[in-house]
């Protein structure tokens, strides 16, 4: 459905493409070196990148590639952000992304959510600053459910689930990073963001992944 690799100028990711700002500060989520830098603290910009999906559409797939700053220590703190979603208008989101607390001795790990303000479900293994890893994420918008993986390289890789919501779900349309103030303040980087009907979707002449066509590639 959208395709995007960030190759634009630094500076303000809106202007770009179809992003467009749908609260906060306009102009303070950048892009630098081909990548959105997606930081929590001071800056708010949350930025949405519009779809169509058909209207019989049931399940819709995220995926891009992220790193987490350096940071001093580990995240901590109990003010665990999201910073990435499904939306549709300005304030539904579903499938929302996390960066929360280690587990076992780690930089950080990824929350994850179907509906709720909070994470309810957490990646089991901890993940390590300035190390870049794939997030792939489903929304099935007619049962209300979601689900995650870290660096899949198919559908029946280990995943995670959100507490699911009441059946149906609510269309999306758009994806969306999204800026805040969490315990830590960390800056993510973000690239390569596509979003899918179908776990095998086929590349328009604009989407650079070559041949291969899976979400799970």
């Amino acid at each position: 459905l959208v395709f995007d690799d960030f190759s634009y100028p630094d500076g303000s990711l809106v202007g770009n493409g179809t992003w467009f700002t749908h609260s906060g500060t306009p102009g303070d989520l950048l892009v630098a070196n081909s990548q959105a830098v997606v930081q929590h603290g001071v800056p708010s910009e949350d930025v949405t990148l519009p779809f169509t999906a058909a209207s019989d559409a049931s399940k819709l797939y995220y995926r891009f590639d992220f790193s987490v700053d350096f940071e001093d220590a580990p995240i901590s703190g109990g003010d665990y952000e999201y910073f990435a979603h499904f939306i549709t208008g300005t304030s539904t989101f579903r499938a929302r992304t996390y960066i929360v607390a280690p587990t076992a001795g780690g930089d950080y790990t990824v929350g994850f959510s179907t509906t709720s303000g909070g994470h309810t479900a957490t990646w089991p293994t901890d993940l390590t600053y300035g190390v870049t890893y794939t997030v792939v994420a489903l929304f099935d918008q007619g049962a209300n459910t979601a689900q995650l993986w870290i660096d899949p390289t198919e559908e029946s890789s280990p995943s995670i689930t959100g507490v699911a919501g009441t059946p149906p779900g609510t269309p999306m349309a758009g994806f969306a990073l999204r800026q805040s103030s969490s315990s830590s303040d960390e800056t993510i980087r973000v690239d390569n963001v596509e979003v899918s009907e179908t776990v095998n979707p086929v590349a328009t002449e604009d989407q650079t992944w070559g041949s291969v066509k899976s979400i799970f590639r």
